[in-house]
């Protein structure tokens, strides 16, 4: 037992550095006019004497799902949005401060779905998850909502609890979307935020049975929210010291990119991923495939397809990850390699204890719904640390590949810059 329960004169202290902890709301630049149409949705915090804590900011999105003719489901409709279905209405996203990227997400559905089944519990999924729509399936198909348990659990949400069918308003952690937001959980100063969300097409975010009608998603709102933190009179004095003082910052976080590729019906496939600078190592890869999921409706775009696959790895240069072949043969129930990593991956990469919190996938889940294929490249020799890394994926099937099958790359770097100041205010400096 600990001494420290014998430390009976031990005093405790209380943290009274912060006076004020309020979110204040951002709209779109464009008010609600380009909300509902492709292009770009901007929000701006405009560069003024503030402090900001974007890592606990959060968007709030409203809208209604509804028929093509606008009017509204009926509960025996067999419609909802899929899991993860918000960051579906979106070709990208992107967050600068000061003009300078700072991340920069495509495909922000396939990508966040792929690292929330890495993460994500079950205890998750079912409180903080179902408020901005991830709740995973059960199955693959829309037509039983009794045997597809998530698809029931959306379509209760969305279409039977709302008096007016379809209406929903969610809440999407901005940590859900960038590794900035998650790691870097400090204020920042002085900085103009832009957050820039590219519309697409409702057809991904909507999943619904074959004889059901289409759908489309209405939003009415989408704000930004973000805290200010005002500290106390000597916490402020000391942060302006320090910038007043032209001081450099350094900021490290492990940034997000997502690439796709469309595969060629072949046995052999060979991907050449990205070419990283020396300054942004790679950390994790993180594969997914998925076949004639995308723009339509009667597909779920947020599960994805083994293809058969017999073998799969990545080299960032000369060096393999893995060495040694997974061996795969998902017919035959041989991918316990594989499905090992992906439960690897919380405690490695979290430093959450397995026994404490699991993603919530068991193995036949991840044989027909979660086939995500999880590399670890952190351990890396010093002359790789310091080049130029060229990553590619390799990878072969036991016979030739579907028609429409798309791959989806996500690659999780070390990423390093600095915040100076100039005296009055801060800048971002890359590299």
């Amino acid at each position: 037992m600990s001494e420290e329960i014998l430390q009976i004169d031990e005093n405790f202290t209380i943290d009274e550095s912060i006076e004020r902890y309020e979110v204040h709301e951002y709209s779109p630049v464009s008010g609600t006019t380009n909300l509902n149409s492709g292009g770009e949705i901007r929000i701006v915090i405009e560069s003024q004497d503030l402090f900001t804590h974007p890592s606990e900011s959060y968007l709030i999105i409203e809208g209604r799902l509804m028929k093509t003719d606008n009017t509204s489901f009926d509960n025996t409709d067999v419609i909802t949005m899929c899991n993860n279905g918000i960051m579906h209405m979106f070709q990208n996203i992107k967050y600068e401060l000061s003009g300078q990227e700072i991340e920069s997400i495509n495909y922000p559905g396939q990508s966040t779905t792929m690292l929330g089944v890495l993460k994500y519990s079950d205890d998750f999924m079912k409180t903080h998850g179902l408020n901005m729509m991830c709740y995973r399936d059960f199955n693959t198909g829309a037509a039983d909502l009794k045997i597809n348990e998530g698809f029931r659990i959306r379509h209760n949400l969305l279409i039977e609890e709302p008096d007016s069918k379809g209406s929903f308003s969610f809440r999407i952690p901005l940590k859900h979307i960038f590794g900035f937001a998650e790691d870097y959980n400090k204020i920042v100063y002085g900085f103009k935020h832009q957050l820039t969300l590219n519309r697409k097409s409702d057809d991904d975010a909507i999943f619904k049975k074959a004889d059901t009608p289409d759908g489309q998603i209405i939003l009415n709102k989408l704000s930004w929210y973000v805290p200010h933190v005002d500290p106390t009179f000597e916490q402020k004095n000391k942060l302006y010291k320090i910038i007043e003082s032209k001081a450099t910052l350094n900021v490290g976080y492990r940034g997000r990119q997502c690439d796709t590729i469309s595969v060629p019906q072949t046995t052999n496939f060979s991907w050449r991923l990205a070419v990283k600078s020396s300054s942004e190592s790679p950390r994790w890869i993180i594969i997914a495939f998925q076949t004639d999921r995308t723009s339509d409706q009667d597909k779920n775009a947020s599960v994805f397809d083994h293809v058969d696959l017999k073998n799969i790895y990545v080299t960032l240069n000369s060096r393999r990850y893995p060495d040694v072949d997974y061996n795969l043969n998902f017919p035959e129930q041989q991918f316990s390699r594989a499905y090992g990593d992906l439960l690897d991956f919380k405690s490695k990469f979290y430093g959450i204890d397995e026994l404490l919190s699991m993603p919530a996938i068991d193995s036949i889940r991840y044989k027909y719904l979660y086939p995500i294929f999880v590399f670890d490249v952190s351990k890396q020799s010093e002359r790789l640390k310091y080049s130029t890394t060229d990553i590619q994926v390799k990878a072969v099937f036991n016979k030739n590949i579907p028609a429409g099958t798309e791959a989806y790359a996500v690659v999780i770097s070390d990423k390093i810059l600095k915040f100076q100041s100039d005296g009055n205010k801060m800048a971002v400096v890359i590299g």
